[in-house]
């Protein structure tokens, strides 16, 4: 039943990239000048997530080779990592719900409606945005949810500085792919059998600055107004920061390759060294969390 959804999900994506234009912004691979610069891991941090970004840290230093650890946050929340002011970007929740709605009355509201998800949007704002805006920051950021813990080692940049990259079994969102169409016609689903969310993400600046120039060149606009202006206020998911970079740097060149990694999504904190033994490389306790608040 599950691939029967995924399947006819995937048929809807393809037949909306269809109706909503027949313009093809993406008709060519191309070479990027990859860098094996060492890791910066961003942790984005709310108040929700506390809970974990200890461990989520500890998992870090223990099986990631990085250089810096940065959590953004509204304020510091910890001792064990670099703190980046989350007021020093170049928005706010309230700049996005304005550019969602093109109201300032209905954009305040918006902010404080219980259909909102405005702080959940914010974050995967803070994540496109982390390598534009922290200074000296590597050219390859792993951005690592703050729920997600590592276990056992993994590497994330090849001997070419080829990106590696993980995979999710969350099937298709139909309007994720509708919010990708309208910000890069031609920009759809890459893999039929998985999808680019996993908990991570490593975001490599020629890719990320690739993205970035062609919605800017395209709708003559910031790139983050752009990807506002077409999320659904209405939508409890109108948009995914990881499914946007996979999906486009799978389409734009042939550098980067899939490296499955082995992870599960749990609500068991305690049972850490049972999933270690078992040779996992990492755990969500996502869906516990927000169960839980």
């Amino acid at each position: 039943m599950k691939n029967c959804w995924f399947c006819f999900s995937f048929f809807l994506i393809t037949c909306w990239s269809f109706v909503f234009s027949n313009e093809n912004l993406l008709t060519h691979k191309i070479t990027y000048n990859l860098s094996n610069e060492q890791i910066d891991v961003v942790i984005p941090c709310a108040d929700t997530d506390l809970q974990a970004l200890e461990l989520c840290i500890k998992g870090v230093k223990e099986n990631i080779d990085v250089r810096r650890i940065i959590i953004v946050s509204p304020r510091p929340l910890t001792d064990n990592a670099e703190w980046f002011d989350e007021k020093k970007y170049p928005f706010s929740k309230f700049d996005i719900a304005l550019q969602m709605l093109g109201d300032e009355t209905a954009a305040k509201q918006f902010l404080h409606a219980p259909y909102s998800r405005i702080g959940w949007i914010y974050q995967q704002f803070l994540k496109l945005y982390a390598q534009k805006v922290i200074p000296n920051i590597s050219a390859n950021v792993l951005i690592i949810d703050a729920d997600t813990i590592f276990l056992n080692p993994v590497t994330f940049v090849g001997h070419q500085g080829e990106g590696l990259y993980n995979v999710g079994d969350y099937g298709a969102h139909p309007p994720y792919f509708v919010h990708m169409q309208k910000l890069i016609p031609g920009l759809s689903k890459v893999f039929s059998a998985y999808s680019g969310i996993c908990h991570h993400m490593l975001f490599q600046k020629p890719g990320l600055d690739d993205l970035f120039d062609m919605i800017e060149n395209y709708h003559h606009m910031d790139a983050w107004k752009a990807m506002a202006r077409f999320i659904n206020p209405y939508e409890g998911s109108g948009i995914s920061e990881y499914e946007m970079y996979f999906n486009f740097i799978f389409t734009r060149t042939d550098q980067m390759k899939i490296r499955p990694l082995k992870w599960e999504d749990t609500g068991d904190i305690k049972k850490l060294p049972q999933y270690k033994e078992l040779g996992y490389h990492y755990v969500s306790w996502h869906h516990y969390l927000r169960k839980n608040i």
